[in-house]
């Protein structure tokens, strides 16, 4: 991530492009005016849900109007600035006109008649038959739009639903239908809606193809509308469509269960052998059998079942050790109704070389190249673990207003992801979905040139699962971590010995943590445009080790608790995040959200928590006015006299944050965005040398940093490219009072603009 701190060359060019939007009526004709938009109005409302029927007619209407931005047309004023391309479909004309820009969309391209009809067809879907629709084209001057009025009529209900029979019946088909009625989705009294009819149709079928029902496809069932009983009722009956007479619609049962797990085109087995009556055929003798038959959740005996199918190749498929895996079914040839599965996975390569250059850009204003070269080892013990190796070096510099100041690192990491929670082999996961065990050590050196260097060695022992498609956990059972100084200058020890908290911080600090974290989301699928995610986690150091030495040692010795002879730190933490988008109308527009909020609080053998515990605020996924690590702590003003390369990160106890974004299509993959964010860090103690940085109640909204701007993204699903130009609007480390800075932005634009170039969303 690279922040830019001087992008005035840049607003001339933004104005130009802003301002040529007025030209999108070019060629257009008070003949044949611009389409400018279209409104849905009910003479009057619909008796049952008037808003989620207005939604629905309001997205019939097509084609859409052209795309605005700040009531203007720049799409449409591109597409009339260049001429028609040599060559059709082809060139750099034909590019900005019709794929930057968009061809006008005139009056004429509406089918009005066609849509009146859509919107009646809609109404009727909800029950509303005798329902009618009229429109009215409100000309101006060059420009048009169009009022679509729908008269609703009466609402018909739903006077009875039956599922297959109303009594025990002795076709085993129309008795499975029977048995699902006390999941309905439909009931009597509602509102008669087609869209619902289909969903409680749809679920019975899956209910049913959980339950041996090999054959059956939803058209395979339909409901019966009973119209005689007069006073807009209805009698709906969920039974076997007529298409469906003479299929195959019994029910099938699982007889046998093969699992080929490391199959290759050609390659014959060479051996079988049966392992929980499961058939493990064997190839190459990648696998050790049991490893894999615990992935499969089809058992002979049983009734044939989408989801034990679908849960199988989940489960199996992300081992990350398949590039496939499916399940075959076929039909025994002897005894009718009886199924043969085969379980077929397809390895990925096992030994992998690999290696990365890359340009790093971060967030704190150092950019330089780094490499990255490792080995993967996609089945260690035959059981799908996999190992890594891999070194990585990394030189940097920053650039910033205080000076420049070069770094390089180097690090060295060994991690094994194991498909299973090793020593919790009875904890059950949920859903589909292949619990982890990760071991991760590493080593590494950190230098700032003329400053300080940190090498620290790290362990890790922790598990990760899901227990369910939209919630992760994530436990870290055990964190060893050694961190520490190996190199001072004599300047940042000048800087230290006047800031002993700071001292402390940067002190070797061993680590003997725990962790745990989780998240949740209400999104189901990419396409949801409204949605929440909620995260949280708490971890900590020496807290339960230290309450086990409280019984062997009651007096605390003067240097604190020790392990292996070496003074550890205690603190704790804990952490809460909310994030939101929602859509904001039809053409793709979204308000996204972020709040949160962090706490650490040091104690026993430590006074102030491990620097690389601490938190941070500023830079492009953070207070985007603002550069990386530069915000707080409170309204704390580093001396004026402090030395220019001396880059310290300024870092807190407390971490309040809040974001809010509206974001919009501009123009096919580019998408723009209006923010505002808001944070700050604060010290739980006061620090004398720090003054103002100690949290206090009465004072935080006060000393929150605010900053707001205007953003670009490249968004080509793969990747998001994004630039976010952001000014600060308050400043804590100003005079309580003064901290608006609106006076100062004219006169000074090129100091306080930030252009923030970074990958990916900020939240």
């Amino acid at each position: 991530m690279i922040t830019f701190q001087r992008p005035a060359a840049w607003l001339p060019l933004l104005t130009v492009v802003l301002l040529i939007g007025c030209r999108g009526l070019r060629h257009v004709t008070p003949e044949d005016p611009l389409y400018t938009g279209s409104e849905v109005v009910f003479a009057t409302p619909p008796e049952d849900d008037p808003k989620g029927a207005h939604g629905e007619l309001s997205g019939v209407v097509e084609p859409s109007p052209n795309s605005t931005f700040l009531g203007m047309r720049p799409r449409l004023a591109i597409h009339n600035m260049f001429k028609e391309p040599k060559v059709k479909g082809k060139g750099f004309r034909n590019t900005m006109r019709y794929k930057v820009g968009e061809s006008p969309v005139h009056l004429s391209a509406l089918p009005l008649a066609d849509i009146d009809a859509a919107l009646v067809n809609r109404m009727n879907n909800r029950g509303y038959f005798a329902a009618s629709a009229t429109h009215e084209v409100v000309r101006d001057g060059r420009k048009a739009h169009v009022v679509f009025t729908v008269v609703p009529g009466r609402v018909h209900r739903i006077a009875s639903v039956v599922h297959g029979d109303t009594v025990p019946s002795a076709d085993t088909l129309l008795e499975q239908v029977r048995m699902t009625a006390p999941g309905s989705l439909i009931h009597p009294g509602e509102a008669y809606s087609l869209a619902r009819v289909r969903a409680e149709r749809d679920r019975v079928v899956a209910a049913l193809r959980n339950n041996g029902y090999y054959h059956l496809a939803n058209e395979d069932l339909e409901f019966a509308v009973d119209t005689s009983i007069g006073d807009r009722l209805l009698g709906l009956r969920l039974r076997a469509s007529l298409e469906a007479e003479g299929l195959d619609l019994r029910r099938h049962y699982i007889r046998s269960v093969e699992l080929h797990g490391d199959a290759e085109p050609d390659a014959a087995p060479f051996d079988s052998t049966m392992v929980d009556d499961k058939l493990y055929v064997n190839y190459f003798g990648s696998y050790r059998p049991r490893t894999l038959t615990r992935a499969i959740f089809i058992e002979p005996g049983q009734p044939y079942s989408l989801r034990r199918t679908e849960r199988t190749q989940s489960f199996l498929g992300s081992y990350g050790a398949f590039n496939s895996v499916r399940v075959v079914y076929e039909e025994d040839s002897v005894v009718p109704g009886m199924l043969k599965a085969r379980v077929m996975a397809t390895p990925m390569k096992r030994f992998t070389l690999f290696s990365e250059v890359s340009l790093s850009a971060k967030s704190n204003n150092f950019t330089g190249p780094g490499i990255k070269a490792g080995f993967k080892d996609r089945n260690l013990f035959r059981g799908g673990e996999q190992f890594t190796v891999d070194a990585t070096g990394r030189f940097e510099t920053q650039f910033g207003t205080q000076g420049t100041t070069t770094s390089y690192e180097l690090v060295l990491n060994a991690g094994l992801r194991v498909p299973r929670l090793l020593l919790l082999q009875g904890l059950k996961t949920g859903g589909p979905y292949t619990p982890f065990t990760n071991i991760n050590v590493n080593y590494g050196l950190y230098r700032r040139i003329g400053l300080y260097g940190m090498r620290t060695a790290s362990g890790t022992y922790s598990y990760a699962w899901r227990s369910d498609a939209r919630t992760w956990h994530e436990l870290d059972v055990v964190e060893l971590s050694l961190n520490e100084p190996y190199y001072t200058s004599p300047e940042f020890e000048d800087f230290l010995s006047q800031n002993p908290s700071i001292r402390r911080s940067f002190e070797e600090q061993f680590i003997v943590g725990a962790g745990y974290s989780y998240a949740h989301t209400t999104q189901r699928s990419r396409s949801d445009r409204s949605w929440w995610w909620y995260g949280g986690g708490i971890d900590g150091s020496g807290n339960l080790l230290s309450t086990v030495k409280s019984f062997s040692q009651r007096d605390r010795p003067v240097e604190g608790y020790t392990l292996f002879g070496q003074t550890y730190a205690q603190y704790i933490r804990i952490r809460g995040e909310v994030r939101s988008t929602q859509r904001s109308g039809a053409r793709g527009a979204s308000l996204a959200a972020r709040l949160l909020a962090s706490s650490g609080l040091s104690y026993g053998n430590s006074s102030v928590m491990p620097y690389v515990k601490q938190y941070y605020s500023g830079g492009p996924n953070s207070v985007r006015a603002f550069r990386a690590r530069s915000i707080g702590p409170g309204s704390y003003t580093p001396p004026p006299d402090q030395p220019d390369n001396v880059l310290v990160d300024q870092v807190g106890d407390i971490r309040l944050e809040a974001n809010l974004e509206y974001r919009f299509p501009i123009a096919g993959y580019v998408k723009g965005a209006l923010f505002a964010d808001a944070g700050n860090v604060w010290l739980l103690r006061e620090d004398p040398q720090r003054p103002g940085a100690e949290f206090e109640w009465g004072d935080a909204m006060d000393e929150l940093a605010v900053g707001a701007g205007f953003g670009i993204r490249f968004d080509v699903e793969v990747i998001v490219l994004r630039l976010d130009l952001a000014m600060p609007l308050r400043r804590p480390d100003l005079a309580a009072g003064d901290r608006w800075t609106f006076d100062d932005l004219d006169p000074q634009l090129e100091d306080n603009a930030i252009l923030n170039i970074a990958i990916g969303y900020p939240f």
